[in-house]
């Protein structure tokens, strides 16, 4: 995580307390049409899942290290995809990882176009 703007993060003297975006619908049926979270929203909650739709983890605007939280709170599986040429983990390039319902998933840009993940 890095530090960002105080409108994504805690309450003043603690810059590190991620402070999530919520109420958020995920989108699109491909990594070309999911939901785009911006670079420094580090914390994303996604309250409308329906089958099938997805959220994009930024490509532009974040560091080596740089984590982001993503709160699947739908009835579906929200699949996260990584940027156009990118992976998340272990997985075949641009394909999205599955976060299951009521699941939390942590991803950390290590490199390249290049996630890890941690459900």
């Amino acid at each position: 995580m890095t530090l960002g703007s105080s409108t994504q993060r805690g309450p003043a003297g603690n810059e590190w307390l991620v402070k999530p975006v919520n109420n958020l619908t995920a989108a699109g049926s491909s990594q070309g049409t999911a939901y785009v979270i911006p670079a420094g929203q580090d914390g994303s909650i996604f309250t409308t899942v329906a089958s099938g739709t997805g959220a994009l983890l930024p490509v532009n605007g974040i560091g080596l290290g740089e984590e982001y939280t993503v709160a699947n709170h739908g009835v579906n599986a929200l699949l996260v995809y990584p940027p156009v040429g990118g992976k998340v983990g272990n997985a075949s390039t641009n394909t999205g990882y599955t976060l299951n319902a009521g699941k939390t998933g942590y991803f950390m840009f290590v490199g390249l176009l290049q996630w890890t993940a941690n459900p």
